[in-house]
Formats: C-alpha cells, sequence, structure tokens
C-alpha cells in the first residue's frame, strides 16, 4: 500500500470516531426528545371538579383520593347490549397489559361509572366486574343516585337519556384523566377505542 493511501485510511478513521459519536449522540437525544415532545402533546382539555360515588365494594370513592394516577374513565350501564360491555371487555385487555407493565392499580387507575343506579346495585356492578375479570384494587365501579351522577356526567360533557325501554342513549366517550384531575384525552369505546393510542398515552402520562 502506497504512503498517500495509507495517510488516506488513517484521515479517514480520525475522522469516523467523531462522527459515530455524533450519530448515536444525535440517536439518544432524539429517543428521549420524542418521548418528552409525545408527552407535552396530550393537552390539557378542562380541569374535572372533584365527586364522590359509591363504590361497589360499599365504600365511599372520591375522585381525589386517587390524585396523583393517571385514570381512565368509562360511562357505563350493565343492561347496555353492545357499546358498553365491549369497551370493559378491551378495558380487561389493557389491564392485563397494564399489570405486567408493573402500572396497574399503582400508577394508571380505571372507573367504571353507570348512569342506571336504580338497576346497577352494588352487587350487581359487583357481577359485572367479576365477569370481566376486574380487578378491583385499581378498577372502581362507582354508582349514586341519579342527581350525584348527573352532576359527573354533565361535568366530563356526557349527554344521557334514559329511554321507553329503560335503556339508555348516551354519548359514547370515555376520558383520560391525569394526576391532578385534569381531563386530557376523550377516545371513542367499543369498536372505536384505539387501544394502541390509549395504552401509549396512559404510559405517558404515569411515566
Amino acid at each position: 500500500m502506497s504512503e498517500g493511501m495509507k495517510q488516506q485510511g488513517a484521515g479517514l478513521q480520525r475522522y469516523w470516531f467523531p462522527v459515530l459519536a455524533g450519530v448515536l449522540i444525535l440517536a439518544i437525544v432524539g429517543v428521549f426528545g420524542y418521548k418528552y415532545m409525545a408527552k407535552e402533546q396530550i393537552p390539557v382539555m378542562k380541569a374535572l371538579s372533584d365527586f364522590s360515588l359509591e363504590n361497589s365494594n360499599g365504600s365511599t370513592y372520591t375522585f381525589s383520593d386517587s390524585k396523583g394516577k393517571v385514570r381512565l374513565v368509562e360511562f357505563m350501564f350493565t343492561k347496555c347490549p353492545d357499546i358498553c360491555p365491549a369497551t370493559t371487555y378491551n378495558m380487561a385487555l389493557m389491564q392485563k397489559e397494564l399489570k405486567e407493565k408493573g402500572l396497574f392499580g399503582d400508577k394508571v387507575e380505571f372507573v367504571s361509572i353507570t348512569f342506571d343506579p336504580d338497576f346497577d346495585t352494588a352487587q350487581v356492578l359487583q357481577d359485572y366486574a367479576g365477569k370481566f375479570n376486574a380487578d378491583q384494587n385499581g378498577w372502581k365501579f362507582l354508582r349514586g343516585d341519579a342527581q350525584a351522577v348527573e352532576k359527573v356526567t354533565k361535568d366530563f360533557g356526557i349527554a344521557v337519556l334514559k329511554q321507553p325501554d329503560g335503556s339508555f342513549a348516551h354519548t359514547a366517550r370515555m376520558f383520560l384523566v391525569d394526576g391532578d384531575g385534569n381531563m386530557r384525552r376523550a377516545y371513542g369505546m367499543a369498536a372505536n377505542m384505539d387501544m394502541d393510542q390509549i395504552m401509549t398515552e396512559m404510559e405517558q402520562l404515569a411515566d
């Protein structure tokens, strides 16, 4: 090999290391920068009012008692033939995934609120939770009188209309709430749930 080629090779080697180091640094910054930006891109929609309802185990549940936890809030009624049970089923799948990640209960909590307290007694809610293997250490099933529940649904922006057959027409939305009690995202229910997005955003806020 000629002396010129040796010098050229040495020169390339001399520049190769700082270039590689620069690329690695940019990659690391990019990963952490993306996570930071993704977290920041979940807007605060509104601050929610505190409320207290009856837990299915007979205790009183106050929303602010879960301050610091990310909460996924579902409005439902157990006699619902389609949207509500499909949504609860999807939540059960996410419960399993969150448990595997060590987040369920400690950092992320599920809240299901019925707007049919006449039928959905504490025992009915307990039975409903059991059908979906809901871990009630991190998943609360709540009820209250019509006035108390209406106050909560209005705060979340849920419209509810009782039908002549006893069923309910309602806004098909569920909500992501951060540890400070701010609504951060409204999602579709049942087949309109983007479970990957919900999981990602729950993890972002729980981080």
